[in-house]
């Protein structure tokens, strides 16, 4: 895979002339949206750990661990993340004339590789790459651009002044950001402990497992890889319950903590490319999902029950399944759906999707609830409305 470019705008050639690859054949992945996984997003992020590796770092305890991570600074750096999911879902599949690589089955299964450039929380910039094109969201300050190779559109967003935690940056998705809302969760209800150094994208880490206590949750560990030099989490993988393979895996393979050049957050957009100027803020550099907006208001159809790891979210509206998708054809989401096993309780009706890791109710009036939870919270959750 090669090392994130330095230049200041993504590669103008075709898709079809770029060299080929095993790297080059990358999915685009959306996490703003659906978010059918937010309450495991929330945990999650993992690193690709080394089984041999004997790093030589001096030892820390937890609590050292902890603080050290709590105080490190994320100055500038740059590096590739890839992010695996292996949920155990039935096969879904897409809504027609969705983009299968944004739409619910590209978020829940298969790999992604993502190139980011961190040059303060003013200075980002993300390039999402497939077989069928290119999209890169370019921040300089109060400057947004989003670029899409695909449909050669380009859109120009002139950022507030306070927007310096805008969602649509590329911080929202590394494995610092998720680890970050993993060690929210630590409370009485989780044990944390550490694990044998190990390497992440070459680089020599620590090791923290955060277990919860409550077995309601289907977490059953969250490891979390620390760097041994900038204490920058460098990955997290989430293992269910029992399970001892991870079964959500996000980590840098490449990481350097040197500052990237400024050039890289500079664009302009190609010859003849029309600009659309103040679009919707919906770049596609994505976000972990949650039940809250970045002004901590509740996102319209997203709700939250319960805390920490057993957080159930609801969806409902727009949030949810899609409506269209109901049909009967052969193979639609409706055909799987109904393939689901039916429950009913005093809530209602509806059908269980479950996991080793995951489990959702789509109730037949039309919410969803889902959670890295046993179903009975979920019932729980749907009675309470």
């Amino acid at each position: 895979m090669p090392e994130p470019s330095s230049t200041a705008g993504p590669d103008p050639r075709p898709v079809s002339e770029r060299r080929s690859g095993p790297g080059r054949h990358w999915r685009l992945t959306r996490w703003l949206a659906p978010a059918a996984v937010a309450s495991v997003i929330a945990l999650l992020a993992s690193g690709v750990l080394d089984a041999g590796a004997d790093p030589n770092l001096p030892p820390q305890t937890a609590a050292q661990l902890l603080a050290a991570v709590g105080d490190a600074k994320l100055v500038g750096f740059s590096g590739t993340v890839v992010e695996k999911a292996s949920l155990g879902l039935p096969e879904l599949p897409q809504v027609a004339g969705a983009d299968p690589a944004t739409g619910l089955a590209g978020l829940l299964t298969g790999s992604h590789t993502i190139r980011l450039w961190y040059g303060g929380q003013t200075r980002q910039r993300i390039a999402l790459l497939s077989s069928l094109g290119e999209q890169d969201v370019f921040r300089n300050g109060r400057e947004l651009w989003q670029w899409n190779s695909d449909t050669r559109t380009a859109s120009h967003i002139v950022l507030p002044a306070d927007a310096a935690a805008h969602p649509g940056t590329p911080l929202a998705i590394t494995p610092d950001e998720a680890a970050r809302r993993a060690l929210a969760l630590i409370d009485p209800s989780t044990v944390v402990t550490t694990d044998r150094a190990a390497l992440v994208a070459g680089r020599a880490a620590y090791v923290l497992v955060l277990r919860p206590r409550d077995e309601r949750s289907r977490v059953g560990s969250v490891r979390i890889s620390v760097d041994g030099k900038t204490k920058i989490p460098l990955g997290v993988q989430v293992l269910a319950r029992g399970s001892d393979r991870p079964a959500i895996d996000v980590s840098f393979t490449r990481f350097s903590d040197v500052m990237p050049s400024a050039d890289n957050f500079d664009w302009t957009p190609p010859a003849g490319v029309q600009v659309k100027e103040d679009g919707a803020a919906n770049p596609a550099a994505p976000s972990i999902p949650s039940g809250k907006d970045p002004s901590g208001k509740d996102r319209p159809g997203i709700s939250t029950t319960g805390t920490g790891w057993t957080t159930v979210v609801k969806l409902t509206g727009a949030s949810g399944l899609p409506q269209s998708a109901a049909g009967s054809e052969p193979g639609g989401l409706g055909a799987v759906l109904a393939g689901l096993p039916e429950v009913r309780g005093s809530w209602g009706s509806g059908r269980l999707l479950r996991s080793a890791l995951l489990s959702a109710l789509i109730t037949d009036d039309g919410r969803t609830y889902v959670g890295a939870v046993d179903p009975e919270l979920l019932y729980a959750a749907a009675a309470a409305k």
